[in-house]
């Protein structure tokens, strides 16, 4: 079975919030984070993740979290024809302020003690946040994904990220977790099995119910290879990237 093949039958409805979406209307943040979410720390400029989830339906919302890439090449991606995704337009681009993801505050689970290398903790790029909201081109229909895609991209760290959006007792746990890791990208750590990432999962017993697993990365401990499904291959490294399901106890 083909992992695209899997994800359909595991599809959801677009949410209502972003079908009825009006371009010129504030960020539906707590709509956003509300939805089922495939989140992908040190995203780079990979997005076959939203190809994947997006076109089988299993996901309309999508959070990318890196420290290494710029917005202006954030956007410089979205507003190219060649490097955009493949079948949308943007419908709305919306400026998101910290303040709009943790108006709160929120607690960090992770210490100084923790950080195994301080020195690339800190990021590259000044950070950023926007929303970007996709519509499907209108020749084309449902097989070639949903009519709309919701997408925050973060100028932050992953793993911070993932910390302060889903591990503060207010939105659920991301649907999907992307583990790719990107070797010398300067991440002050990797994102599978024994990394920072999943320690403040399990602090937090905040865990995603499906992982998609490069050929470099390791699942986390208490997930399973979804039986009988092939490997997808694409991303940045072209690796092949395996789904992984959580135990149920």
């Amino acid at each position: 079975m083909q992992t695209a093949e899997y994800l359909q039958g595991i599809s959801e409805p677009i949410p209502i919030w972003l079908e009825c979406f009006e371009p010129g209307n504030p960020a539906p943040i707590k709509d956003f984070l509300g939805s089922r979410i495939v989140f992908y720390p040190g995203s780079g400029h990979d997005g076959q993740p939203v190809a994947l989830f997006g076109s089988s339906h299993a996901a309309h919302c999508f959070v990318y979290a890196d420290y290494g890439v710029s917005q202006t090449e954030v956007e410089s991606d979205l507003n190219n024809p060649n490097t955009s995704f493949r079948g949308y337009q943007t419908l709305a681009r919306i400026k998101i302020h910290e303040s709009e993801l943790t108006p709160h505050g929120w607690a960090h689970h992770l210490s100084r003690e923790d950080i195994r290398n301080p020195t690339f903790a800190k990021g590259f790029v000044k950070p950023f946040g926007f929303m970007e909201i996709l519509e499907r081109l209108v020749d084309l229909d449902e097989r070639h994904g949903p009519e709309r895609l919701a997408l925050l991209f973060l100028g932050a760290d992953g793993i911070a990220s993932y910390d302060a959006l889903f591990c503060q007792g207010i939105t659920n746990p991301p649907f999907g977790l992307v583990i790719q890791e990107h070797g010398f990208s300067c991440n002050y750590d990797t994102f599978g099995r024994d990394s920072l990432l999943e320690l403040i999962a399990t602090r937090t017993g905040t865990f995603p119910e499906l992982l998609l697993v490069s050929a470099n990365g390791q699942a986390w401990d208490g997930y399973d290879a979804v039986p009988n499904t092939i490997p997808t291959r694409g991303g940045m490294h072209s690796m092949e990237r395996s789904l992984f399901k959580r135990r149920l106890n």
